[in-house]
């Protein structure tokens, strides 16, 4: 997802054209996401021969936020992050969510978390086994 401050960021770096920006729209809702190279699943900006984002500096917050997303699950909002191991240890998470959470752009992430709800799938309402770990409620009220 590219929020107006990612897309702010993307100008700035000279790095916004008209042919990087797709627009989705899910049950009424408009998003804006990175376009993917042409018959792939990978994004625009990944260098193939260096095997590296070449706008990794100016990444979008949803990149930035990696490997964890936020899923609307029960009536709220929460931390996950997609693992094949779900047994792991996450306590090292922790540290890597406050920080996401203190960064700046979340207050921006916090007015159009409704988004997040319309993408998400809410596997914990279903009895199949989700492809991620909850590690803990999303806080809304630190955002600067």
């Amino acid at each position: 997802m590219l929020f107006p401050s990612d897309l702010d960021r993307l100008a700035r770096a000279q790095k916004l054209t008209d042919d990087i920006v797709n627009e989705v729209v899910i049950e009424d809702t408009s998003i804006k996401t990175l376009k993917r190279k042409n018959n792939s699943n990978t994004c625009v900006f990944w260098d193939e021969d260096k095997k590296i984002c070449s706008i990794y500096e100016n990444r979008p917050f949803d990149c930035r936020m990696f490997p964890f997303d936020i899923e609307w699950a029960n009536d709220e909002y929460h931390w996950i992050i997609y693992s094949c191991n779900p047994n792991s240890d996450w306590t090292w998470c922790e540290q890597h969510l406050k920080k996401l959470e203190d960064d700046p752009q979340f207050s921006e992430i916090i007015k159009n978390i409704e988004f997040f709800r319309v993408t998400s799938k809410n596997y914990l309402d279903t009895s199949k086994e989700p492809p991620y770990v909850v590690l803990r409620k999303v806080k809304v009220n630190n955002n600067r």
